[in-house]
This record gives structure tokens, C-alpha cells and sequence, in this order.
């Protein structure tokens, strides 16, 4: 745990182990810097090979005889590519660089003194600073249990910073949580696991239902009780109200939640499969925006859905070919029994959209396609509606989290066509699946403005990937996008 207060003082008298400062590219010294060189007699930090101030750097420089144990430069890049995602990243390249600290300080928020810019680096602190240990035993190591971070800054500023780092600390611990059901084993995280942990987390503070098979049978979800047949471990869909006095809106945001993913009967690899347990980021994302929101509120209704389910392998599993019945009526010719997750959204979508509410967003690892063209820290948008995608854009990118609009390319839709069912699930072998996934999605929402958000890349990183305030392992990706939106639409 972290604790992030704010204050205007003298860098040099700060009793911590480490004082942060920023350099840009080139050496060029950010706040704080000049003052800790004359405090400890140089004229220049070091710029070497391994540090030229680029983003990503860090470098730490003993401090001896001083109360402050030590200094750490952080790269921050290009002085005009600075905003609050880069500051951010620099926040996480931070605490990532002294993971034994117990009490740092940091003048990372006077590089752009607004209460954006205390936010993101509270947030880039606090995320970088995060762990998964529960199935560890020795626990985090070295890794102190309790950690305090000071923000030095402008006395001009610091009225505004205690609402800002108590923003943070709020949809940071949300991430958290989304984070840790990610990382959690998948034979500990099962569809009841998972609604039992949402119920425990936020049962007293919002209105959880979790609706079991027997329900999702009456109510004819035959996609997504299709995925679930091959599996021991029966499927749940997770309900989560938030209803505030006269709401300006109705936002339903749906979740991807395949618990583990083997790919079912055309089964994946075995290098495939280690990653699967993150197949429910979407559903953890809605999971961590509904915790947050208990807390920060928002004049929106909003109802979110987790479709939890196991696909599994087994006498009963589904068989490629096979037809399935939506809660809509619609019959969906099965493709690739890999393709389990469309099939789970259709059902969510589809009993969504009878609603009728004024947006619906979804979030799901969906496709290898997405990964292929925008890499693994960007995700994909595609939507019905152009003011919809515009605004969610500009929350991801006011939440620094990368997100890529792709076509919603109509004229394709005549792929899914198919004889034997209403809808055949996939598109042509080697098509562009990221665009014909949302093609099929879309014949479930109706008219309901929607939006799809494609997070297969971001929402899972291994450890070539891993940078600033995004560890190995689950990252949250989606949380910060959708508060975001929904508290600019309260406004």
C-alpha cells in the first residue's frame, strides 16, 4: 500500500530514501533538479549511454551526508511531448526503480502544475507500485508494506491536490482489484469465484445480482450456455446497478468474462493457453469502473455486466458446426469453438439492448487481430455511432490509456452470412477478424448506440512488455476510459 500526500517545501530537507526529479531528452534538468545539484556540489547530473533523459530511463545517484538518501532521474522525453500519460509512465518508471523505498518524494507534478498532471503522477506512483502476491509465499519480498510518496509543489497549486490524489486513490484501488481478478488462477477464479469476490467487494454499496444457469436457461441465453456446456464450472451473469436521483442518462457497459479459455474443441496450444486466465479482463474492467463509481459517483445510471464462463473441454463441449439460439431469437451458426467470446457478448448485448438504454460500451479480449495491428499496448474502438466513438476517444485519452479507431466496415457484413443460421460467427480465414467480431456484435445491439472496445493487446502484459505504471500480469486496461466517460457525461 501506498500513501500519497502533497506538499510545498524544500526539496533537500525531506528525510526519504529516494527524491525523484525529471530529465528531459538531451539532459536537459526538470523542476527540483538545479537545486539538488548545488545542495550536493556538481554541475551537471550524469548523461551516459544508459541515460540521455529518454522516456523509460531511470537512474539513481547516491546522496550521502544528505537527510535524502539518494536521487532518481527519470526520462521524460521530449519537453514539448509532455501530458499527463507521459507523467504517468515516468511516475511508475519511479517507484518501479526503488521497489525497497519505504518514503520517496517527487517533483514529477511541477513538470506540468495542473491538477491533471498531480493526478496522473499519484496514479502512475500507486499502479507502478502494485503487486500480486496472494499466491506467494514469501509475499512481496523486500518490498515494504506500507510506502508514503510526498508530491512537492507550488504553493499555487496545492489547494487543488488533496481532491486530485483522492481521485486517484479511488480508481487506482479499482484498478487493483480489476488487476487481481486477472491475475488470479483461473482454477481460483471461476464464474461463481468471480461473482462471489464482486458481491464481497461491493454488495453493501451497490446493487449486485448474479443470475445463475438456471436463469440464463429461462431467459434463452443459448450462446452463452453454448460456450459453458463443455465446463464443470457453470456460468454466471453478474449484474451491477448504479442508480442515482433523476440520472441524466442509462449506460450499460458489458464484459467479456471467459474465465480460462482453452479454445474448447478446437483447442489452443499449450503456450497458447498460459496467458487465458486474463480471457475476463473485460469483465474485470466493469467490475473495477462499478467499484469505483460506488465511491466517486456519477448522474448517470449505470448497469454493468460480467458474462462469466468456463470454455472448457469435455463430452459435452461444444462442436464447431453446431447452432445456438440467442436471447433474442437469433440462431448463430458455430464457426471455432475458439471464437467462444462473441458468443457469450451476443447474449449480453443482445439482453442489453432490450433496455433500451442510451449507450451500451463493451470491453473484451476478442481478437488476435487487434494485437496484430496496434500492438500490445493499444486497443481497438469500433462503433455505430460517431459522436459515441469521438467521446469515448477523447476519455481514453484524457485517462492515458491508448485506444485506436477502426472501421466498422459495413459492406463486409454480407460475410456472415450463412444458409444453416441467421448469422455465421466468423468472418473469411485470414480476414480482418477485428472488424468482422464487432460486424457480428452489432447485430445484437440494435439501435442502441454502441461502442466496442477490442483490449486483447492491453489488457495482459508479459514481461517484454512491462513499462512505468503497467507491471507484468493484468493492467486494469478500461477502468480509467469508462469513469472517465461516465463522469463527462454527468457533467
Amino acid at each position: 500500500m501506498i500513501t500519497i500526500t502533497a506538499q510545498s517545501t524544500d526539496l533537500a530537507e525531506l528525510d526519504v530514501d529516494a527524491i525523484a526529479v525529471g530529465v528531459f531528452k538531451g539532459g536537459i534538468e526538470g523542476p527540483g533538479a538545479s537545486h539538488l545539484l548545488s545542495v550536493l556540489g556538481l554541475d551537471d547530473f550524469p548523461v551516459t549511454p544508459s541515460f540521455r533523459g529518454d522516456v523509460g530511463q531511470t537512474l539513481r545517484i547516491a546522496a550521502p551526508g544528505q537527510p535524502f538518501g539518494s536521487i532518481v532521474l527519470v526520462g521524460l522525453g521530449r519537453m514539448d511531448g509532455i501530458s499527463p500519460a507521459s507523467l504517468r509512465r515516468a511516475a511508475g518508471d519511479v517507484i518501479r526503480a526503488v521497489p525497497t523505498a519505504a518514503r520517496i518524494a517527487t517533483t514529477l507534478a511541477e513538470v506540468h502544475p495542473t491538477r491533471a498532471a498531480i493526478e496522473a503522477v499519484a496514479d502512475g506512483l500507486t499502479l507502478g507500485a502494485y503487486t500480486f502476491t496472494e499466491f506467494t509465499s514469501t509475499g512481496a519480498g523486500d518490498v515494504p508494506a506500507e510506502r508514503e510518496a510526498i508530491l512537492v509543489l507550488p504553493s499555487s497549486i496545492l489547494a487543488e491536490a488533496d481532491a486530485a490524489i483522492e481521485r486517484s486513490r479511488v480508481a487506482c484501488e479499482a484498478i487493483a482489484f480489476a488487476r487481481d481478478l486477472v491475475n488470479t488462477p483461473p482454477g481460483d477464479a471461476t464464474p461463481i469465484d468471480i461473482a462471489d469476490r464482486v458481491v464481497e467487494r461491493m454488495g453493501d454499496r451497490l446493487e449486485v445480482t448474479v443470475l445463475d444457469e438456471d436463469w440464463l436457461t429461462e431467459q434463452g441465453f443459448g450462446a452463452m450456455l453454448g460456450v459453458a456446456q463443455g465446463s464443470a464450472n457453470p456460468p454466471r451473469l453478474v449484474r451491477i446497478d448504479w442508480t442515482p436521483e433523476n440520472p441524466l442518462a442509462h449506460v450499460v457497459v458489458v464484459g467479456k468474462g471467459i474465465t480460462f479459455d482453452s479454445g474448447g474443441l478446437n483447442l489452443k496450444t499449450g503456450a497458447g493457453m498460459m496467458t487465458m486466465k486474463a480471457d475476463m479482463a473485460g469483465a474485470a474492467a466493469v467490475a473495477g469502473v462499478m467499484d469505483a463509481i460506488a465511491t466517486l459517483g456519477a448522474r448517470v445510471r449505470i448497469t454493468g455486466f460480467m458474462g462469466l464462463v468456463e470454455n472448457a473441454i469435455g463430452g459435452n463441449a461444444q462442436r464447431p458446426s453446431d447452432v445456438v439460439t440467442a436471447c433474442n431469437g437469433t440462431t448463430i451458426e458455430v464457426a471455432h469453438t475458439d471464437a467462444e467470446g462473441r458468443l457469450v457478448l451476443a447474449d449480453v448485448l443482445a439482453h442489453s439492448a432490450e433496455m433500451a438504454p442510451d449507450v451500451i460500451i463493451d470491453l473484451a479480449t476478442l481478437t488476435g487481430s487487434a494485437v496484430a495491428a496496434l500492438g500490445p499496448y493499444t486497443a481497438a474502438l469500433l462503433s455505430n455511432d460517431d459522436s459515441l466513438r469521438d467521446a469515448v476517444s477523447r476519455a481514453a485519452d484524457a485517462a492515458g490509456e491508448p485506444l485506436w479507431p477502426l472501421p466498422l466496415m459495413e459492406d463486409l457484413d454480407v460475410w456472415l452470412d450463412t444458409g444453416t443460421a441467421d448469422v455465421h460467427h466468423l468472418g473469411p480465414d485470414k480476414g480482418p477478424d477485428a472488424i468482422m467480431a464487432a460486424l457480428f456484435l452489432q447485430r445484437f445491439v440494435g439501435d442502441v448506440p454502441w461502442a466496442h472496445l477490442d483490449i486483447a493487446g492491453p489488457a495482459f502484459l508479459d514481461k517484454a512488455h512491462v513499462r512505468g505504471h503497467q507491471p507484468v500480469g493484468g493492467t486494469g486496461y478500461g477502468v480509467a476510459t469508462l469513469l472517465a466517460y461516465l463522469q463527462q457525461q454527468a457533467s
